[in-house]
């Protein structure tokens, strides 16, 4: 009868580990899940409604005013405690390491955020729909930024873009066709 008992015991205790890890599992695959769910901007209270735009899997800024929530700590996470503000105030490359002459390869044109609440810097990857507008006046901003600012933008690791870039931000945008008289 005692060996019956056990048998039982490790079974229950096989199936609860299991139970467990499948629990982790799906914990983890639920971190990292597509989500693309409209949301209210908390800046301009527009209502923003999930596209298949470029850039817009994991998208936490309004398209229109280009604020964003301090929800990631990478991207599509959600797994930030501050869930604070965060207003934008520059534009970046994001760079890709190293071409074969050494030469930064730049990849992708990111919006600088700075977070209201914990001043973090984050930067989040434009998307198709983003306010054309708004990014360019983004370049504007960050001329004017006070000095602590510039400071946490670079103790961050972020260089912002630079009037020799500007060519390279005009075709990330647009494409290769001549855009003459856009800047």
């Amino acid at each position: 009868m005692k060996h019956a008992s056990k048998t039982v015991r490790n079974t229950w205790n096989k199936h609860e580990n299991s139970n467990h890890k499948r629990k982790g599992k799906q914990h983890r695959q639920k971190r990292w899940q597509v989500l693309n769910k409209p949301f209210r901007c908390a800046n301009c209270r527009q209502m923003i409604f999930p596209s298949d735009g470029i850039g817009t899997v994991h998208r936490n800024h309004c398209p229109s005013c280009l604020w964003s929530l301090h929800v990631d700590t990478k991207p599509g996470n959600r797994a930030s405690d501050c869930q604070g503000r965060m207003e934008p105030i520059g534009l970046t490359f994001k760079h890709n390491g190293f071409d074969k002459y050494g030469r930064p390869r730049s990849g992708d044109v990111m919006i600088v955020h700075s977070c209201k609440c914990c001043s973090e810097i984050n930067i989040n990857r434009i998307a198709g729909d983003d306010c054309t507008d708004g990014i360019f006046a983004l370049l504007d901003k960050q001329e004017t930024l006070p000095p602590h600012t510039k400071a946490l933008i670079s103790k961050a690791g972020v260089s912002l873009i630079s009037d020799q870039e500007l060519p390279q931000l005009r075709t990330a945008i647009f494409g290769k066709s001549n855009m003459e008289g856009v800047f």
